[in-house]
């Protein structure tokens, strides 16, 4: 492998590993605080719960190109694992962004209610 190819993929393992332990630290549960009013408290902490259960185990999320989901010790990650592992971020952040947005949008509902 040529030495860029290989100083990118340490990099990159590096910001997967500092992702890992935020997730196995409890950083979803951070964004998932407050739930919205479709959604169970009880479902969020599940969800929360078996991230950070998944990221202690050394487990990252991956996404194929039909969208199914899928799980690899991130030991066992190559190359050719980067397009689903990017598919899986950007699921959950978009998930996180609609969240967020639903949210912003009632506070500000909220707001023009009040005056």
């Amino acid at each position: 492998m040529p030495q860029g190819f290989e100083d990118g993929w340490a990099r990159y393992m590096i910001a997967e590993q500092r992702a890992l332990v935020a997730r196995a630290e409890g950083i979803l549960a951070q964004a998932l605080a407050k739930e919205l009013a479709e959604e169970s408290r009880e479902e969020l902490d599940r969800i929360t719960q078996e991230d950070q259960r998944l990221a202690k185990e050394g487990l990252v999320e991956l996404r194929d190109e039909a969208g199914e989901s899928y799980h690899k010790h991130i030991d066992e990650l190559d190359q050719w694992d980067v397009a689903d592992r990017l598919r899986a971020e950007i699921a959950r952040s978009e998930w996180l962004a609609r969240r967020k947005d639903e949210r912003t949008k009632r506070a500000k509902e909220w707001l023009t209610r009040e005056r």
